[in-house]
């Protein structure tokens, strides 16, 4: 299990004022017929896949409206892959990494579904390059939908990238969070994937350097509630 203490305070500040700026800060979880104001609390997460950090030092977590935020610093993709000569025709680099996420102290008589996951990060593309996002969710070991999403470069800014993916279905929820306040395990997958259209294609995601906090890869995900049915 990976959690915040592991990172030194210097680091998890520094962290933190870059995770602010993605969400709108709030002790409550959304309203407008949604859930009474709560405050769950992260009690496990979890992360497989070759694309997760090897070490507590590459990620953090924070969450906020309920929702936890992950820094992926170490997340990085290049074109071409390999050195050396390229003999197929398209080229590609890919990662996964799977969060499994335990919270508690959730709304009693709701249940959740992952509404929308917001990726961001840094890339170089040229023309004959495309970066794919690709999210799966899952709920109390349901799955609960995916989406994907193809960028080019003139969905960079600065270098910079931000997916919103909407997830589909909207229909899939979860089971009804009980007295004990446990919600059901919240797992997500994300795929990022390079690819060229060519062997003489040429891009970036992220950086080798886990210190360049400016090209960390970012995840965090927007929950809806209702009451049970």
């Amino acid at each position: 299990m990976v959690t915040p203490s592991l990172l030194s305070q210097t680091k998890m500040a520094h962290l933190l004022v870059g995770l602010a700026s993605l969400l709108h800060l709030s002790t409550a979880l959304p309203q407008g017929g949604g859930p009474p104001a709560v405050s769950p609390t992260m009690q496990s997460m979890t992360m497989s896949g070759p694309g997760c950090p090897a070490g507590a030092s590459g990620t953090a977590q924070h969450l906020v409206d309920g929702r936890p935020v992950f820094l992926f610093p170490e997340w990085n993709l290049s074109l071409p892959e390999k050195a050396g000569p390229v003999t197929t025709a398209a080229n590609e680099d890919s990662k996964w990494c799977t969060e499994s996420i335990q919270l508690v102290n959730g709304p009693v008589g709701m249940q959740l579904r992952i509404a929308s996951i917001t990726v961001r990060g840094w890339a170089s593309l040229d023309e004959g390059s495309k970066l794919r996002v690709d999210v799966e969710t899952s709920l109390g070991g349901k799955v609960a939908g995916n989406q994907t999403a193809i960028l080019g470069t003139a969905d960079l800014k600065g270098g910079d990238f931000t997916v919103p993916l909407a997830i589909q279905p909207t229909d899939i929820w979860s089971a009804c969070v009980g007295a004990d306040g446990i919600v059901p395990a919240l797992v997500i997958r994300t795929g990022v994937t390079l690819v060229g259209s060519s062997a003489a294609s040429v891009g970036a995601v992220g950086s080798a350097d886990k210190t360049e906090l400016a090209k960390a890869l970012s995840i965090f995900f927007t929950p809806a509630w209702r009451p049970c049915a």
